[in-house]
């Protein structure tokens, strides 16, 4: 019995030497197949060999493009060099006086200017009129009629209908110094004005001295 066990060993044993001799032999000479992970890591090399090969001109364009936009830019305008002789101050702004702001105005397309009134650049003597004293102008008319050089009573009532229709349509209220007769109340306050002005003017009259009696007598 254990003759027969041993002899069992021993042919197993033979067996499988063999096997693995055959097997060795047989792998040797057998064409050699890929396996899975040998594929996969092939196709996954060739994949990013094609993105390298995508990318590249993409770097190349946007190379391109950046060296065409700075191309496009124009050079820089050389900056004037400072006056010496400016460098101590500022030159004072040139003041445009209140006046010359005051006469010079849009021209409107429906005036005819040839009806303008006559204007002035300032007020005489630095002092209008209080053209608020005439009903129907209020502030917001006087400050228009001073825009328009319109300063003083006599000017309102110089003016002929044409003229006070211009000035009326000019401020924005059409038919309003006939409406409201500015030319006959600036008239009637001129007078008293000008009355005070004679009378300011007029040297007052000295008091006559009485006539002296001649006495006649005879002397003693």
């Amino acid at each position: 019995m254990v003759v027969f066990i041993l002899q069992s060993l021993f042919l197993i044993a033979a067996a499988f030497i063999v096997g693995a001799i055959l097997g060795n032999i047989f792998k040797r000479f057998a064409p050699k197949k890929e396996s899975v992970s040998e594929g996969s890591t092939r196709a996954a090399d060739a994949r990013i060999a094609s993105l390298s090969a995508l990318v590249t001109p993409a770097n190349d364009d946007v190379k391109k493009s950046a060296k065409q936009a700075a191309a496009m830019i124009p050079p820089a305008e050389p900056v004037p060099a400072l006056d010496p002789a400016a460098k101590g101050g500022r030159k004072p702004a040139a003041r445009k006086s209140s006046a010359r702001v005051a006469a010079k105005r849009a021209k409107n397309p429906r005036q005819d200017d040839k009806n303008r009134p006559v204007t002035l650049k300032a007020a005489r003597r630095g002092k209008p009129d209080r053209l608020i004293e005439i009903d129907g102008i209020g502030n917001v008319i006087q400050s228009k009629l001073f825009e328009l050089g319109i300063f003083h009573y006599d000017q309102i009532a110089a003016w002929s209908a044409r003229e006070g229709h211009w000035v009326s349509e000019e401020i924005g209220f059409p038919g309003r110094a006939h409406r409201e007769k500015w030319g006959e109340q600036a008239a009637a306050l001129v007078r008293p004005a000008n009355g005070a002005r004679a009378a300011k003017a007029k040297p007052a009259a000295s008091p006559k001295a009485p006539a002296k009696t001649s006495r006649t007598g005879k002397s003693r």
